[in-house]
């Protein structure tokens, strides 16, 4: 299990490899790299909140503190939304093939489009934010339609893809094996959070059974060792997409030595599993 300085380090670098894009002017036609910004933020805003659970929290009652837990399982439903942040920015940035990552960001753009247009809404202003987006939707689902991308697809796949499904073909577990996770650790970790996310009747058992301080702390602890884990693989991921975080990997050896310690990859986790 890794200790907090690992988690703390990981963290500062986190930040450190996305500011080294700050300020950094996009070429025309290259504004879908913001976006890898945008999921950095989400993605780090989960892993500092799934540090900030994990210290515990204290119920005061009459200005006087009468209860202390640590919520484990709210840490592992953060988690849950942090590593599948992780696998959306590895499926679109972690591509070597610059031109498949903006087909793949179109196609996941186009995806959100698609699903706000069947919100319901009540205001004339949300009606016309909906038929501006449409006008994207259509504009995006021509730019597919007309990459050579589009021919590694089915007929079927095609249409599906062109409505919003741009995972299609593509589950959580093969979007993981892509980022280089063993698939049974990928596996039994998903699961397990997915459990806590779901409310399935193991995870109410587990939180009615960690009744002392110190049980809570070691089941927040574990899942903040799969924190250090996603952090590991984003450094690298990030760091290869972009020149100027390459940089500060490079700069960091410390740093680099706790993210390439915890990079667990399927190679690496291969003697567990595959006996």
């Amino acid at each position: 299990m890794p200790t907090n300085a690992d988690y703390s380090t990981l963290l500062d670098l986190f930040i450190r490899l996305v500011q080294s894009r700050a300020g950094q002017r996009i070429e025309l036609g290259g504004e879908w790299l913001d976006d890898a910004q945008t999921l950095s933020i989400k993605l780090f805003r989960h892993l500092v909140s799934m540090q900030t659970l994990a210290a515990g929290a204290t119920v005061m009652q009459d200005g006087i503190p009468t209860i202390f837990f640590v919520d484990h399982a709210s840490v592992k439903v953060v988690a849950r939304a942090a590593l599948e942040t992780y696998l959306v920015f590895f499926y679109l940035y972690g591509c070597a093939d610059r031109s498949l990552s903006e087909f793949r960001h179109k196609t996941w753009y186009l995806g959100g489009l698609a699903d706000r247009q069947g919100f319901h809404t009540s205001t004339a202003e949300h009606r016309a934010v909906l038929i501006a987006e449409k006008q994207k939707l259509d504009q995006l689902r021509s730019e597919i339609e007309a990459s050579p991308h589009i021919q590694a697809y089915t007929e079927k796949q095609r249409v599906k893809l062109l409505q919003g499904d741009w995972k299609i073909g593509k589950s959580w577990a093969d979007l993981s094996a892509d980022a280089g996770l063993h698939p049974k650790y990928f596996s039994d970790v998903y699961g397990y959070l997915c459990g806590y996310s779901h409310s399935s009747c193991l995870s109410a058992l587990q939180v009615g059974q960690a009744q002392s301080i110190e049980d809570q702390r070691m089941l927040a602890q574990a899942i903040l060792g799969f924190g250090v884990v996603i952090m590991a693989h984003f450094a690298f991921t990030y760091s290869t997409a972009f020149s100027s975080a390459d940089a500060v990997l490079s700069a960091n050896p410390d740093a680099k030595r706790v993210a390439e310690k915890w990079r667990f990859g399927a190679d690496d986790m291969a003697m567990i599993y595959n006996r």
